[in-house]
């Protein structure tokens, strides 16, 4: 079944393909080449070509040539056209990014040739930044160095839109499918956004979501819609409407439209809402976004304190922030959405050694903990010092004791599964551990403090600091600061791929 569907903020059709300037000729290319989508160009005159986002979409039939049922490569190739991007028309109908020159379907002309985008460099820096946020969800590798030969999808930015002939209030132009995925789609993104790093970006990722079968949205927080947004735009995991391209009442494909400012239309794959998050996993996977870097400032663990000390922290995230949680003893007391990240403890904690928390979230979720214990009252020396039979006593603090979950020496995967925040690794495996001053003979027996590396130490169990805390290894001679312990990995701190 022949599709033929456009998508416009507000345009009159104006179909091109080459020099034919006629549905007709558009329709019999679609039946020549199926699946590879139509060149319909939308334009609206005379609206000053930066008015709003002039963004094609371009759909064709159903291809059981690209049915696979996941992406066959990972790459996002951002090609800015240094030294020019020169792009032929695919005689045999389909895109390919992959060739030399690149190939496609959809341009109006037979061959054009794109200048380098000229944003300055701190601006491309800026706009690779923000395609790693909006994608860092997902397994993928947003690159500006040519895959070459190999599988990729590209976004060639640069040049006029009518140097391809389309025209000129088009800001971006993609192929579209209702498969899985066009392989080694190319879509383009012209240079009419200025330094404007936001619109580049959302931009650049809604054309190659549109290779990927997803459709236009009503979310305006969302890249894949044409409505304003003031901020960053990102895939949203959840029911979306489509729509937000409907021209008087109907969408692109004829659909009607309804809601709120007549915008909501049904998909045109199918059904009446999307989840991007979801459909984009189904190609690529999960993404690893790196956590935030949090650190507690004051007060230092084992600092004596008095009710309502004053917390104080940072925390920071390549992708950013959203939220920062204030907790102590466990339980929550303050959550700020924004710097400075500075708290007080209540007025009514009573003596004893108590446990300051700050959990900071990015944008995606990801989470990292940091804690110190501090003192209110006299410090204790012993174990029996402290109120609680399971815990014991290291640096003047009353800590969770071996034998408690989560308490010193318990094994770990992360820092959440530690009461002190605190997970270490070594080749003896990963265990909760506490802080401790080196030399000083802090931690109790069966442990020793191992330097971690920072100009600190940590109790770590099995490990001969020479102070008689530590203990034998199974082969009989004291544990050394050799291969196993040299390899110690802190999982408060950050790993960056």
């Amino acid at each position: 079944m022949e599709r033929q569907l456009l998508c416009a903020a507000v345009a009159l059709l104006v179909p091109i393909v080459g020099s034919v300037n006629s549905v007709h000729a558009e329709s019999k290319y679609a039946e020549e080449f199926p699946g590879q989508g139509l060149s319909i160009n939308e334009d609206t005159s005379p609206v000053p070509l930066k008015s709003g986002k002039q963004l094609v979409r371009v759909w064709g039939d159903s291809d059981p040539g690209i049915t696979a049922p996941a992406a066959d490569n990972n790459i996002i190739y951002m090609n800015r056209c240094i030294g020019g991007c020169t792009v032929q028309r695919a005689i045999n109908g389909i895109t390919d990014s992959t060739s030399v020159p690149d190939r496609s379907h959809i341009i109006g002309v037979n061959s054009g040739t794109l200048p380098k985008f000229t944003v300055s460099e701190a601006t491309w820096n800026s706009v690779m930044m923000c395609m790693r946020d909006v994608f860092g969800p997902f397994n993928v590798n947003i690159t500006d160095v040519d895959p070459g030969s190999a599988a990729h999808f590209e976004i060639m930015l640069g040049g006029s839109p009518t140097q391809l002939g389309f025209s000129n209030q088009t800001g971006g132009v993609s192929p579209a499918t209702c498969q899985t995925y066009i392989p080694n789609s190319l879509v383009f993104v012209f240079d009419v956004w200025g330094d404007n790093v936001e619109e580049i970006c959302s931009t650049a990722a809604q054309e190659v979501a549109h290779s990927w079968s997803l459709d236009h949205t009503t979310e305006a927080s969302d890249p894949l819609t044409y409505f304003g947004f003031n901020g960053r735009k990102r895939f949203k995991n959840g029911a979306e409407n489509c729509g937000s391209d409907c021209i008087n009442g109907q969408g692109p494909n004829g659909q009607p439209c309804s809601g709120a400012g007549n915008q909501t239309r049904a998909c045109s794959c199918g059904g009446t809402t999307q989840n991007p998050t979801t459909e984009i996993k189904a190609l690529f996977g999960d993404g690893t976004p790196t956590p935030p870097i949090v650190k507690i400032l004051n007060p230092k663990t084992g600092q004596i304190v008095t009710p309502g000390f004053p917390v104080g922290s940072e925390v920071t995230d390549d992708q950013g922030v959203s939220k920062v949680e204030f907790r102590v003893n466990g339980m929550l007391l303050n959550t700020l959405t924004a710097g400075p990240y500075a708290f007080n403890a209540p007025e009514s904690l009573g003596d004893g050694t108590h446990t300051v928390e700050v959990m900071g979230y990015d944008v995606f979720g990801a989470t990292t903990k940091a804690t110190v214990q501090v003192i209110i009252g006299s410090p204790c020396t012993k174990p029996a010092d402290c109120s609680k039979d399971t815990d014991t006593c290291i640096g003047g603090r009353c800590v969770p004791g071996p034998g408690v979950q989560g308490g010193l020496g318990s094994p770990c995967g992360s820092p959440q599964d530690c009461s002190s925040g605190l997970c270490a690794a070594a080749e003896e495996g990963s265990f909760c551990v506490e802080t401790c001053e080196i030399g000083a003979g802090q931690c109790p027996g069966g442990f020793g403090c191992l330097e971690d590396g920072a100009g600190g130490g940590v109790c770590f169990p099995g490990y001969d600091d020479g102070t008689g805390g530590g203990c034998s290894s199974s082969s009989g001679g004291p544990i050394g600061f050799g291969l196993g312990f040299a390899a110690i990995l802190f999982a408060r701190r950050r790993k960056r791929s």
